[in-house]
């Protein structure tokens, strides 16, 4: 029998937060269900078998960052008592340095780090309301501050993701509604109506240890990938996008990942506590896989599939999303060639950290030593009492002889660890990117680098730099908009008003119908890290060109001067354009 295709192409509609639609699930027969099911479960243990080398990376690279002593000194706390158990926080520095750098390259002061180009001449006109309407949202999302948390695990992992979708939230509010009799005015009621409070894209960075993608499939776009989440039984039977969940039960079963388990242990949070809560006892474990599902002799393909508890499907059918996209933004910091999953800035330099440390408690441990020396002393010395002795200024010991008592010099010269801990940090530094030089700290100390040097890692550190910007910006923050502008098309049934400053001053309230944004094509152009770098040239050239026009009066009249002021005002940052300028 030829293999059956079941093509995506239906439309959902909005109900509360998510998108409902008639349920697949009265096609599939039980046996198919449970062969829906054992599939998504194979997949699952598959793929999380097959990176478990991967994830203890992931691991450490997380506690190096939190600075974990329990990760580096594994030893019982009795054997150690004296020992020094200090980590040296350079791969946090490092962390830090590249996320601050990186944000301030992508996103300018002004926070205009897209724009829209229209695909036709109709298109381009609207282009300026579009960009501004996306903007907008955008900024009611706080999508900077998201985006820098998903950067960072970028940094620390290699590899982060995000579920992009459209939400949109009503509440029930209390108003008070004008009363009119014979077409007058004569007071008003209040009355309880449902109101739509939010109608917007939603940008949740997801734990990259709860994803998983098909790591015989290198391209992201084509891959079948798995989101495991946890939800409350309450609100997995309430969501009517979820279909068989009549006699649905909670999880009783230990479903956590003992490297996220790890994770979280090293910055705080007892997993064991938390497993016994009443809120955890209360949750369903849910697989949400997307892609395609062969059963039997069909194929299914571009669906999703929910599986609650490892052995019930409570949802299967096609994408709901007009654009046929996963709604997941998947992007590498170092990309591997052939692999999905990338390398992270600092997992290379994890062993230069445990060098780094070791290093500083051993001078620790020789200092401390030598401030408080050890003793040898004969065992003969009927006058000399061990169990008396204090070392202390002033202090008298009775001895039968001055051989009774003798130190134990060790080796103070303290030198040479410093110098190998700062050539381990810079070693560090240039392997990261994340260079002094660059950042615009000093030398490290005990180097003295020539001019030529500097330079050359300050060029190096950039072109580094530049090159995880480009990655990013082209494989996550252009297709966000992409995705974002779709859903705006699909799911946009309410006009809005959209307010916009003009270039004279004034204001412009302009109307945002679905049907403009239905009709209208166009494409991004993510330009975030370009005005970074030529913003300080920019504003320059513009300051020379107002005085050049102030030194020619005729050349004046003919340009718009405030026009150039306003522009020159939002280079540096500032937000309030249309208060300032009347």
């Amino acid at each position: 029998m030829p293999e059956e295709i079941l093509a995506d192409a239906r439309h959902p509609s909005v109900e509360s937060n998510e998108f409902s639609q008639p349920g697949r699930l009265g096609a599939l027969r039980k046996e198919q269900q449970d062969e829906l099911a054992a599939l998504v479960m194979g997949d699952f243990s598959a793929w999380k078998t097959s990176r478990i080398q991967l994830e203890e990376r992931w691991r450490e690279c997380w506690e190096a960052y939190l600075c974990d002593v329990g990760d580096f000194y594994a030893q019982p706390d009795e054997m150690t008592v004296d020992r020094s158990r200090v980590v040296r926080p350079v791969l946090y520095e490092a962390v830090e340095a590249i996320q601050a750098n990186l944000l301030n390259a992508m996103f300018p002061s002004d926070e205009r780090f897209f724009s829209v180009v229209g695909e036709t001449e109709t298109d381009h006109s609207n282009a300026q309301v579009i960009e501004a309407f996306l903007r907008k949202k955008l900024e009611g999302l706080g999508f900077s501050e998201k985006y820098a948390m998903f950067l960072k695990q970028a940094i620390l992992t290699g590899n982060t993701v995000a579920a992009v979708s459209w939400k949109q939230k009503r509440q029930k509010r209390r108003v008070s509604v004008p009363v009119e009799l014979f077409g007058v005015t004569v007071g008003v009621e209040s009355q309880v109506q449902d109101e739509l409070v939010f109608n917007g894209p939603d940008f949740e960075v997801l734990d990259i240890f709860d994803f998983l993608i098909d790591p015989d499939e290198s391209d992201f776009e084509k891959a079948k990938v798995i989101r495991r989440v946890e939800r409350s039984l309450h609100d997995v039977m309430s969501n009517p996008v979820y279909s068989n969940t009549a006699d649905l039960s909670v999880n009783t079963t230990d479903t956590d990942d003992s490297n996220k388990e790890a994770r979280r242990d090293s910055f705080g949070i007892e997993e064991g506590i938390l497993k016994a809560s009443n809120n955890r006892k209360n949750q369903v474990t849910l697989l949400e896989s997307w892609g395609d599902f062969r059963i039997g002799d069909r194929l299914y393909q571009n669906y999703v599939c929910v599986v609650a508890n490892g052995n019930r499907v409570i949802r299967f059918e096609p994408n709901p999303y007009d654009h046929g996209l996963k709604p997941f933004i998947f992007t590498t910091l170092i990309p591997v060639p052939n692999e999905v999953y990338g390398i992270s800035a600092i997992e290379k330099s994890l062993g230069l950290q445990h060098a780094i440390n070791t290093l500083t408690n051993q001078k620790l441990d020789v200092i401390n030593i030598s401030i408080n020396n050890p003793f040898t002393y004969l065992i003969n010395d009927d006058v000399f009492d061990p169990d008396t002795v204090v070392t202390r200024p002033g202090a008298l010991i009775p001895v039968k002889s001055h051989d009774t008592l003798k130190p134990i010099q060790y080796l103070n010269n303290f030198t040479v660890a410093f110098n190998e801990i700062a050539d381990l940090k810079s070693e560090i530094q240039e392997a990261t990117g994340a260079l002094k030089f660059f950042t615009g700290n000093d030398t490290p100390i005990g180097f003295n680098r020539t001019a030529t040097e500097v330079n050359a890692l300050v060029s190096g550190g950039t072109q580094k730099f530049n090159n995880f910007i480009s990655h990013l910006e082209n494989t996550s923050l252009e297709p966000l908009m992409s995705i974002v502008f779709e859903n705006a098309k699909q799911f946009m049934n309410e006009k809005e008003t959209l307010r916009l400053a003009m270039e004279d001053g004034s204001l412009s309230f302009v109307e945002i119908l679905p049907e403009l944004l239905q009709r209208t094509r166009c494409t991004f152009q993510i330009e975030g890290s370009q005005a970074t770098i030529h913003r300080t040239q920019e504003l320059e050239s513009m300051v020379n060109f107002l005085r050049l026009v102030k030194e020619m009066p005729e050349l004046s009249e003919r340009i718009n001067l405030m026009s150039i002021v306003r522009k020159i005002y939002r280079r540096l940052g500032f937000k309030d354009e249309d208060q300032v300028f009347q």
